[in-house]
């Protein structure tokens, strides 16, 4: 595959808040021994497709290591999480997906030894694609002494995202786009499969949505009050920061050394997009949330309000929609976490891509 790009599908940054097409352990304490039983069947936390058997989740700790036991009906697929603490919502990561061929089903934690605490939970989830977002309240925006911050990204604003949603594990690919919509509009093909879909506008991304919807239903994978859609802004940074506060979910990296393990970006990119998921994931089981292809959200494009809010929506109308993350183009600044991008709906180029969200009905 060539990677000729053609000159005039490559965004310039020279502005990049106008269209983007324009710019374009302690010790191991006693405590984890006593870890008990744990059942999740899926409650106000994931709401299931239909009545299923509760899923069991039984902990042993064994040199270090958790052994889990996991029970629930043959062919069930679920998310196991893990915390260290109880005290806030959002502080559910993700260890490990499981599809229950045999019951009981086990698998192995080996990371115990390094925590105070451990806890888990198993999250019914429709599918190992898609990874379980635990509600939680956050810090959106960046702070003004932020390193390489822009003004757009304050004013900072406390969230409160209310309800859970599933996300997508990966960006939507080449392969996943031709098998819902029909049509692969991709510069970059080669690993069709495995490569983000780009070249797709914002009435592309919803248009899929949609499709997804209709199939997943018809084919019974998905819970009746459910709709895939794009992400709000917030709860894309939610999803983004995974409990963090730093420059990227994986920390500050002030001098950018870290970021080649994490996304595909201007430094390291071969003038190209790449497969999804061979970087390293963040907190919450998400890969690319930085670089590789900016990502569509729902909203249009304004000013953060400030304060204090709970399910913000982006104002109610616009001239652009809200793209994030970064990509293979950008510099390595403009994958931070709080980075914000925008373009017009109809824009579709080499850059923009997008992931999609599942949840009960609309925001």
């Amino acid at each position: 595959m060539s990677n000729n790009v053609p000159r005039e599908q490559i965004p310039v940054w020279t502005n990049k808040k106008r269209s983007i097409l324009e710019i374009t352990k302690t010790q191991f304490l006693k405590l984890v021994r006593f870890l008990s039983i744990l059942y999740l069947a899926v409650w106000a936390a994931a709401p299931r497709a239909s009545a299923q058997t509760p899923l069991g989740l039984r902990i042993q700790i064994n040199a270090g290591h958790a052994q889990l036991t996991v029970t629930g009906a043959l062919g069930t697929v679920c998310q196991i999480q893990w915390a260290d603490n109880l005290s806030s919502t959002d502080r559910w990561f993700h260890l490990n997906h499981c599809v229950l061929s045999n019951s009981p089903t086990f698998l192995t934690d080996s990371n115990v030894a390094s925590a105070a605490a451990r806890y888990y939970r198993a999250v019914w989830t429709p599918s190992t694609n898609l990874v379980w977002i635990p509600p939680g309240t956050f810090t959106m925006g960046s702070p003004a002494n932020e390193v390489d911050r822009d003004p757009d990204e304050g004013p900072q604003t406390m969230v409160t995202i209310s309800r859970g949603f599933w996300m997508g594990k990966y960006l939507v690919t080449q392969g996943n786009y031709l098998s819902v919509v029909g049509s692969n509009p991709s510069f970059f093909q080669g690993d069709d499969a495995t490569r983000p879909v780009e070249q797709v506008s914002w009435n592309d991304a919803t248009n899929y949505c949609a499709l997804a919807t209709a199939q997943e239903l018809a084919a019974g994978r998905i819970p009746t009050n459910c709709v895939y859609r794009l992400p709000t802004e917030a709860e894309w940074e939610h999803a983004c920061r995974a409990g963090t506060t730093t420059r990227f979910y994986y920390g500050d990296d002030l001098g950018y050394t870290n970021l080649v393990n994490y996304a595909w970006y201007l430094e390291n990119n071969d003038n190209t997009t790449r497969s999804v998921g061979q970087k390293l994931p963040n907190a919450f089981g998400l890969y690319d949330m930085a670089g590789n292809v900016f990502e569509w959200c729902q909203d249009w494009y304004g000013q953060y309000a400030g304060g204090s809010v709970t399910d913000p929506q982006g104002p109610g109308l616009g001239s652009f929609r809200v793209i994030r993350g970064g990509c293979w183009f950008a510099d390595a600044k403009d994958c931070r976490s709080a980075l914000r991008g925008n373009a017009f709906p109809t824009d579709s180029n080499l850059i923009q891509g997008f992931r999609v969200l599942l949840a009960p009905g609309q925001p």
